[in-house]
């Protein structure tokens, strides 16, 4: 299972890799991946002709931000966020692909396949579950304030 610090060094290397693409469509071959919305065809709507903003972390959650969605993404045990031409082969393990106008996709690939993905709109990722009950987050300053540090 990915900790902390991976999951933050898999942020920083899709913020590289990812902000500024539009995403053309998205290709879901495990449903049961996409917690929300309920439909794969809604998750996939709402993300046509999103353009990713930025990509966060909250706990061992990353969170990619369009201009009106926040995509919250849980890498479980083995899930693996990477970003591929499209004439590169597609493995068995690939079950989401996010096909980005540029010509390039960003392929989540998962053997054991428990990876999650929940998408919000904007500003609303917080309200509920995965992200409404975690502890505090150990980079922000106000973590340390007041600890001799």
């Amino acid at each position: 299972m990915p900790e902390l610090p991976e999951v933050e060094t898999v942020r920083r290397t899709l913020e590289v890799l990812t902000v500024g693409k539009e995403i053309k469509h998205v290709s879901v071959f495990w449903p049961k991946m996409i917690k929300r919305p309920n439909e794969v065809e809604q998750f996939n709507d709402a993300l046509k002709g999103q353009t990713i903003k930025e990509v966060g972390r909250r706990g061992k959650f990353l969170i990619l931000y369009t201009e009106y969605f926040a995509l919250v993404s849980h890498l479980r045990m083995e899930g693996k966020y990477g970003v591929f031409n499209t004439d590169e082969p597609v493995d068995k393990h690939t079950h989401v692909i996010f096909h980005f106008t540029d010509g390039t996709e960003l392929r989540y690939k998962d053997v054991r396949k428990f990876g999650t993905m929940h998408l919000y709109e904007k500003g609303k990722e917080f309200e509920t579950q995965p992200l409404a009950d975690l502890g505090p987050e150990p980079f922000f300053r106000r973590f340390f304030s007041g600890m001799a540090v």
